[in-house]
């Protein structure tokens, strides 16, 4: 039944376009909640992650069957990866990052449509050798694509991106500070801004944060959608609301 369910959001591009509304070319999504919904269903954290890491793949097949060319999935931040318990860091190394990027090796949509895959963060200095090698196994192997671009953030902090980028450049020994310099020495310096970031799992949508700074310096124009619900209970459906929801509300940039 997956070709009827891609049948159907083509569709729903098609119509939304004839309407008019923009699609966001750039949409970045904070996963948020595996485990407090593990602990409201009695599961072990792993199971959360396990059940989150099987959204991730129905979310991101969805995402290119609508048209996102650019797609960034914070999967990890430095601090879940240096300072929650280990036998989680384990289980997120083997049991998640490993499994997912060799399932993205036999991922037919990944090489029929042409998705372009990036890891980005301090992941090499944080995973096993093992994971790390199956990890740049999946970028090699989609490196020419370059119809869909897919980012994970895994090991990664905003703070510690704009950091590294300000030490950069003084270590470059350039002139002077223009926009230009500081994306040129980001970590996401070949990404466009974001349009729209989603963030699963707020206790209170109405009153949110921006946690580590998340890509501070491509989000500066960018809506914000905040929804209570956990990254495992998150469907497609959502995904095309708050979408729908974006390409009906206006978009001034200060005018």
């Amino acid at each position: 039944m997956r070709w009827l369910t891609n049948t159907v959001l083509r569709y729903y591009v098609r119509t939304m376009e004839q309407e008019g509304r923009p699609l966001p070319g750039h949409i970045a999504i904070i996963i948020d909640g595996n485990r407090r919904w593990a602990r409201a269903h009695g599961l072990r954290p792993q199971e959360g992650h396990a059940k989150g890491a099987k959204v991730l793949e129905k979310i991101n097949e969805a995402a290119v069957n609508l048209g996102i060319k650019y797609l960034t999935i914070w999967g990890g931040s430095y601090d879940n990866l240096t300072k929650r318990d280990p036998q989680e860091i384990k289980m997120l190394d083997e049991k998640m990052y490993r499994v997912w990027a060799r399932n993205g090796l036999k991922n037919e949509t990944i090489f029929r449509e042409g998705v372009h895959i990036r890891f980005i963060g301090e992941w090499p200095d944080l995973l096993s050798q093992e994971t790390q090698d199956a990890m740049r196994a999946l970028e090699k192997a989609t490196q020419d694509h370059s119809v869909y671009h897919y980012t994970y953030l895994i090991g990664y902090s905003g703070d510690r991106e704009m950091t590294a980028g300000f030490n950069s450049i003084l270590r470059s020994g350039v002139g002077g500070i223009s926009l230009d310099v500081i994306q040129d020495h980001l970590w996401t310096k070949d990404l466009p801004a974001v349009d729209l970031v989603i963030r699963t799992g707020e206790e209170n949508p109405n009153m949110s944060h921006n946690s580590n700074g998340f890509m501070m310096w491509h989000t500066r124009n960018a809506f914000f959608y905040h929804i209570s619900k956990f990254w495992p209970d998150f469907t497609v459906e959502d995904l095309k609301d708050i979408i729908k929801q974006f390409r009906q509300t206006e978009r001034r940039f200060g005018k």
